[in-house]
């Protein structure tokens, strides 16, 4: 390896440490899937014939989860500007996992509810997981878009393959032990990984973001990166609109987002298809994210976010008008592949436009900052529409989050990205 000047920028000729981080990120991000994240809607059914819970119920424990991770995210957002993601990931998955052996023993539906609300506070939410996507934001600045759509996959990824592995456990087991088995496996993986391969910031090892190799002096280097991207505070970035419509916008995707995963399932079986092919249609949205992040992936770093993001939101709505004239097992798989393409550019932009918008230095702060304003918007949409489901049936309730989406179109159609204070 060659050796720096004094005052230069150490070259590196091995592959810039970043993807590894990216892939362990995503390994862990894939294992929470299976901790009720993205297979919560396989429980719902033999749940509420055990334990006689309605739908409202479901949607209330929904509810309660992103009520513990509004809670929490301002508190993780800073955690992670201050510690780094190392250990508070390991913790942080091995209480999930306490918390989903802990569900293998409930017997009331407040018992659910409250153990949700625990689990949420571990800040596990799929790709707006914090403790996934702000390493991310700080190891990567020019390539940020590129390593976001690398990492994304994973999620959907994990999705698609928990909800027919779920189901096949609980076949093979039952509610209750799937559970406690899918509680002990996922927090020992998630906190292995992250405590072998997860570093906070590229300067724990020496790096500069993206890998870059350059001749300049450290000194000048920082100065012509603070130029490139200003990092805003979290004072200066609740005083712009943009924030607010944002996390407005992102907080309708997001309830869409969890109604799918916890009664998408269900509603397959109110039409008569089987619960094997209800789980395989539910995973079509999960591989038709991965397939939409990656033809993304070369443009998301020249597009700007938001239109990315309008076009996933866009997409999603004609899913759930699919959804609501449905009548075959053929409805569920179109509208499910729908849904997961306008979720692949919806979800994925949501993890590129915070930093893209405010910077890396304050952005766990930042994004901490946005998440009880995203999420009680996703706490109240989620139950409302498990409530129209109960009374009205389906069909109003996917019409009704067509349109709570296209009002999320007009405010990302209203949010340019902020000009940096003087």
């Amino acid at each position: 390896m060659e050796q720096p000047l004094p005052g230069q920028a150490r070259r590196w000729s091995r592959p810039y440490y970043g993807w590894v981080i990216v892939a362990a990120l995503g390994v862990a991000g894939g294992a929470s899937m299976f901790m009720g994240v993205g297979n919560f809607g396989i429980f719902v059914a033999p749940m509420s014939e055990d334990l006689g819970l309605g739908n409202s119920a479901f949607g209330w424990a929904l509810s309660a989860r992103l009520f513990g991770f509004a809670l929490s995210g301002p508190f993780i957002g800073r955690l992670l500007d201050s510690r780094g993601s190392r250990v508070p990931l390991a913790v942080g998955g091995i209480m999930l996992g306490g918390a989903c052996v802990a569900m293998s023993l409930i017997e009331a539906g407040w018992q659910m509810i409250g153990l949700a609300l625990f689990s949420g506070m571990m800040g596990f939410w799929g790709s707006s997981t914090l403790f996934l996507t702000i390493p991310i934001a700080k190891w990567f600045v020019s390539k940020r878009g590129r390593a976001m759509s690398v990492f994304f996959p994973a999620i959907p990824f994990g999705i698609g393959i928990s909800s027919p592995l779920t189901q096949m456990l609980v076949d093979a087991v039952g509610w209750r032990d799937a559970w406690f088995i899918l509680g002990i496996a996922g927090g020992i993986a998630i906190a292995a990984v992250s405590l072998v391969f997860v570093r906070n910031k590229p300067s724990d090892l020496g790096l500069l973001p993206d890998g870059e190799s350059i001749e300049l002096g450290a000194s000048e280097h920082a100065r012509t990166s603070r130029i490139a991207e200003y990092s805003w505070t979290v004072r200066q970035s609740m005083r712009t609109g943009t924030f607010w419509r944002i996390s407005a916008a992102y907080g309708i995707l997001m309830a869409v987002m969890g109604t799918i995963g916890v009664f998408w399932v269900a509603f397959l079986l109110s039409l008569g298809i089987p619960p094997q092919v209800s789980a395989i249609a539910f995973a079509v949205q999960a591989f038709t994210q991965v397939a939409s992040a990656i033809a993304i992936a070369p443009w998301v770093d020249r597009v700007q976010p938001r239109y990315v993001a309008m076009a996933g939101f866009t997409c999603i709505a004609a899913a759930m008008l699919v959804a609501a004239g449905a009548s075959t097992a053929w409805h569920g798989f179109a509208g499910a592949a729908l849904a997961g393409l306008g979720l692949g550019g919806g979800m994925l932009s949501q993890t590129h436009i915070w930093p893209a918008y405010y910077g890396r230095d304050h952005i766990g702060a930042v994004r901490g900052a946005a998440t009880p304003i995203t999420l009680t918007l996703t706490g109240i949409g989620t139950p409302i529409l498990g409530i129209l489901f109960d009374v009205t049936g389906f069909t109003i309730g996917w019409i009704a989050a067509a349109g709570a989406l296209s009002v999320g179109v007009v405010l990302l159609a209203l949010s340019p990205k902020p000009r940096a204070p003087q």
